[in-house]
C-alpha cells in the first residue's frame, strides 16, 4: 500500500503526483516481498543484545543519512544481501548443485549476481546525535555488534557477465578506478552558510580520506529484494515511467549514476518535460535543506533534526541549484543514450539542465552466514523445503524453555529426524518423515515415508506412500502406493493410487470441473 496504482501515471502534473503517492514527499519507505521469511530470532544468540534484521537495515540506511553537511553523499537505497556461501571441508566453494543435494540454501543461475562492495562505510555519528530519542539506537563510531553496510559499485547479472561463456573470450568486469577512489572517502566542500545551521549539532569530523579504498567482488551473495528507499526515489519512478521494475531498472540506473548525482539519475530527456523539471527543482532544494525561496528551512531544533535525517541536508547549497563542479562523462551505455537523447535541438529552449552535482550512495547491509540461513524468500518450492526445514532444526536447537514460548501445545518435535508435527496429526504404523513440516490434522498412512516434505492442514496420505521434495497442499489427497518425488500438489488435488512421477517438478490440481 506505499503506492497507488496511478504511481506511474500522468507525470505533467505535480497535483496528480502528489496525489499518486500515498507517501509524504519527504518520507523514506521500506519495501519487501510478501513471500520473506524473517527468522533470525531462532538463532540462539539473537536476544544478545542484537537488533533484528530489519531494524539493522534501517538503522544503516538512516546512518547513512544522518551526516549533515559533513558528508559528501547519501544513501539512495539500501538493500539486504544475504550470503548463501559454502564450502567444502577444503574450504572450496561450493557449486549451486551440490549445495542442492546437501540440502543447503541454493539458486538458479538466472538468481545470481556478480555485486562488488567498496571499503566505504556510513560516517560515525556524534554523541549529540545518538542521544536524541529517535536515533538512540545508532551506535557509535562503528563499535556496533552488527557488521557496517558497504557501498555498492557493480550489481549485475551472472548470465549477462558471462553471456559470451563456452566462445573463448574471457569475462570482464569494468569498474572505473575514479569511482572506486572516490567511493574510498573525501572531503567534502562545506557550505558556511549551512555549516553554521548545523554548527549546534556536533557532528563528527568528516573521515579522513581512504588512499587504498578497497574492492570486494563476491558472487555468493543474495539480493532478497528488501529495500529501504529515500524519498525523492519516488519522484525519479515519476518521472522514468518507462520503468516498470525497481529491481531490473531503477536499482542499476542508481548504482550506475550515483557518483554523478541525483541530476544525471533523472536525466536529460524526462528535463524535457515541465512536471519533471519542477519535480527535480523541489527534490535537489530538500537535499539542499532549503525552502522554495531558496533560504534554509530549518525552523526550530527538530525540524533541523529531521531534515538533517530524513530528508539528507547534504550542505551543498545556498540556492538548491548552486555552482558545483560540472557533470563528468560517463563511459555507461545506459548514461550515453540518455545523453545523446538530451541533447537535442528543443532542449535549446528549455531551462538550462542543473550544473550542480548532488552524489548519493547505493549501499548494502550483508548478513553474517548463519543470520542468512533464516533470512529467505519462499518464492520458488526448493526455498519453501528450504526455510520449513532451517526453521525447524533451528527450533529444535532452543533450549526447553525458549522452545515452549515458540511452539504450540499438542506439538509433536522430533529431534532425531529434524520433524514437526502439528496438533489433530493421525499417523499410521511404521510412518517415517525426515526433514518434514506436517499440518494440522494431517492423515499418514501405514508404512508411508516422507523426505523432505511439508504437508499443509488436512492432507491425507495414503498407505505405502514414498514422497521426497515435494509439497502437498491444502486438503489434498494422496492414494496408496504413490511414488512422488520433486512434484507440487495443489490445495484439493487427489493423486490416484500407485501414481509415480517421471519428470522434475510435475504438478497435481485440483478438478473444478
Amino acid at each position: 500500500r506505499y503506492l497507488s496504482t496511478n504511481m506511474l501515471g500522468n507525470n505533467n502534473s505535480d497535483d496528480n503526483a502528489r496525489k499518486g503517492c500515498i507517501i509524504p514527499r519527504t518520507s523514506h519507505a521500506v519495501v519487501m516481498p510478501g513471500d520473506l521469511i524473517l527468522e533470525e530470532g531462532l538463532i540462539s544468540d539473537s536476544a544478545a543484545g542484537r537488533d533484528d534484521v530489519l531494524s539493522q537495515l534501517v538503522e544503516s540506511h538512516r546512518r547513512w543519512n544522518a551526516g549533515g553537511a559533513e558528508t559528501a553523499t547519501s544513501a539512495a537505497c539500501t538493500m539486504l544481501l544475504s550470503d548463501v556461501g559454502a564450502e567444502d571441508k577444503e574450504g572450496i566453494p561450493l557449486k549451486e548443485s551440490s549445495k542442492a543435494k546437501m540440502g543447503l540454501q541454493s539458486r538458479e543461475e538466472e538468481d545470481m549476481e556478480y555485486i562488488g562492495l567498496t571499503s566505504e562505510v556510513p560516517p560515525p555519528l556524534s554523541a549529540s546525535l545518538a542521544s536524541l530519542a529517535f536515533s538512540k539506537s545508532l551506535s557509535l563510531h562503528g563499535d556496533d555488534k552488527s557488521p557496517p553496510s558497504r557501498r555498492v559499485v557493480l550489481k549485475r547479472s551472472k548470465l549477462e557477465v558471462e553471456e559470451d561463456e563456452g566462445t573463448g573470450s574471457t569475462p570482464k568486469l569494468s569498474i572505473m578506478k575514479r569511482h572506486l577512489h572516490k567511493a574510498g572517502g573525501r572531503k567534502n566542500n562545506v557550505n558556511t552558510a549551512l555549516a553554521r545551521i548545523t554548527s549546534g549539532l556536533s557532528m563528527s569530523a568528516t573521515a579522513s580520506k581512504d588512499h587504498s579504498p578497497s574492492l570486494s567482488l563476491r558472487t555468493d551473495l543474495h539480493d532478497v529484494h528488501l529495500y529501504v528507499i529515500s524519498n525523492w526515489v519516488f519522484q525519479l519512478m515519476h518521472a522514468r515511467p518507462s520503468m516498470a521494475s525497481y529491481q531490473k531498472e531503477i536499482l542499476p540506473l542508481l548504482v550506475s549514476r550515483q557518483f554523478r548525482g541525483v541530476e544525471a539519475a533523472f536525466g536529460p530527456t524526462a528535463w524535457k518535460d515541465e512536471g519533471n523539471r519542477e519535480r527535480l527543482r523541489k527534490v535537489l532544494k530538500d537535499l539542499d535543506g532549503v525552502n522554495e525561496d531558496g533560504i534554509a528551512s530549518f525552523g526550530n531544533g527538530h525540524n533541523k533534526i529531521s531534515t538533517l535525517l530524513g530528508m539528507y541536508a547534504s550542505g551543498k547549497a545556498s540556492g538548491g541549484l548552486g555552482d558545483f563542479a560540472p557533470v563528468e562523462a560517463d563511459e555507461d551505455e545506459m548514461d550515453k543514450a540518455d545523453a545523446a537523447s538530451g541533447a537535442t535541438g528543443s532542449l535549446l529552449t528549455l531551462p538550462s539542465f542543473p550544473s550542480s552535482v548532488h552524489p548519493f550512495v547505493v549501499s548494502a547491509q550483508v548478513l553474517s552466514r548463519d543470520v542468512s540461513s533464516l533470512t529467505l524468500r519462499a518464492c520458488t518450492i526448493p526455498c519453501l523445503l528450504h526455510g520449513c526445514g532451517k526453521i525447524t532444526s533451528s527450533t529444535l536447537k532452543l533450549d526447553s524453555k525458549m522452545s515452549a514460548s515458540l511452539v504450540p501445545k499438542g506439538v509433536q518435535l522430533s529431534t532425531k529426524f529434524n520433524s514437526i508435527l502439528l496438533p489433530g496429526c493421525t499417523l499410521g504404523e511404521k510412518v517415517q518423515t525426515k526433514s518434514c513440516t506436517i499440518g494440522k490434522g494431517v492423515s499418514l498412512g501405514d508404512r508411508s515415508k516422507l523426505n523432505n516434505v511439508v504437508v499443509m492442514d488436512g492432507a491425507q496420505i495414503g498407505t505405502n506412500v514414498v514422497m521426497q521434495n515435494s509439497v502437498v497442499g491444502v486438503g489434498a489427497k494422496v492414494g496408496d502406493n504413490c511414488n512422488l518425488k520433486d512434484c507440487v500438489i495443489g490445495p484439493g488435488a487427489v493423486v490416484a493410487a500407485g501414481t509415480k512421477t517421471t519428470e522434475k517438478g510435475e504438478t497435481f490440481e485440483a478438478d473444478i470441473s
